[in-house]
C-alpha cells in the first residue's frame, strides 16, 4: 500500500529500517501509532499546556488528499507527511516557513531551534516551501475539540498564522515542540501571532495498519 510506503519513509532518521528502532523510539520517547478517543487527546492537550480553544485534530480525508497530491511532488508530499511539524503563514493566507521533525536534528530530544531558526519572524524555513501551500486549504481539514472553541476565531485577525502538528504517540517530542513554538510567540509579544494545534494520531494510526 502507498501509504505504508510513505510512513516508512517519512519518519525520521530512517528509524523504521533500523533494527534497533525499537530502542531508538523509546530513548526519544516515542510510541507505536494508535487510535486516540477525544478523552484521551485531551487529556494529552492539558497535559501539554494546549489551550481550548486553540485545539483541533486532523481530519483523516487530509490522507486521500495529500495521497493524490495534484502536482506529484512525491518530495513535498513525504514532507506532508512528517508527524511533528510547523507551517508559519501569513496573515493572507501564503506560506512563509515550514519545519519538519526530519529537519530538527538532535537526540535523543529534537532542537527545532538549534541554527537560529526561531530566532526572527517569519521563522527562517528549513525546508523548501510550494505556493500550492495555503492556510485556507489547511483550515479545510480541522476539526475543533470540544466545545471551548470561540466564535472569533483568533487567526481571522491574526498578523502571522502557525499551525503546528502534534500527536501523543511522539509523547516528549510533541510536549517539546508545543513548548518551543509556545516560547517562539512570547519572543515577539508586538506581533499577533495566532497557534493552531492539530493532533494526527488517527491519521497515522491508519498509515501504521
Amino acid at each position: 500500500m502507498a501509504a505504508n510506503k510513505i510512513i516508512t519513509i517519512c519518519l525520521f532518521l530512517g528509524l523504521l529500517f533500523s533494527s534497533c528502532s525499537s530502542l531508538m523510539f523509546s530513548l526519544m520517547g516515542i510510541k507505536q501509532p494508535a487510535e486516540c478517543d477525544l478523552e484521551e487527546i485531551i487529556a494529552y492537550s492539558d497535559k501539554f499546556g494546549i489551550p481550548a480553544n486553540s485545539s483541533y485534530f486532523l481530519d483523516t480525508t487530509y490522507l486521500y488528499d495529500l495521497l493524490h497530491f495534484g502536482n506529484n511532488d512525491t518530495i513535498l508530499r513525504n514532507n506532508l507527511m512528517q508527524p511533528l511539524q510547523i507551517r508559519f503563514y501569513h496573515k493572507t493566507d501564503t506560506l512563509l516557513s515550514l519545519h519538519l521533525n526530519c529537519t530538527a536534528g538532535g537526540f535523543p530530544n529534537l532542537k527545532w531551534n538549534k541554527r537560529g531558526q526561531l530566532d526572527t519572524i517569519p521563522p527562517k524555513f528549513s525546508v523548501s516551501i510550494d505556493t500550492c501551500l495555503l492556510f485556507s486549504k489547511d483550515l479545510k481539514y480541522l476539526i475543533p475539540i470540544g466545545d471551548n472553541h470561540n466564535t472569533d476565531k483568533d487567526y481571522t485577525t491574526a498578523d502571522y498564522n502557525i499551525i503546528l502538528f502534534w500527536s501523543v504517540f511522539m509523547n516528549r517530542q510533541s510536549k517539546i515542540l508545543i513548548r518551543e513554538i509556545q516560547n517562539y510567540q512570547k519572543r515577539f509579544p508586538d506581533k499577533k501571532i495566532s497557534i493552531l494545534y492539530v493532533n494526527t494520531d488517527n491519521v497515522y494510526n491508519r498509515l501504521a495498519k
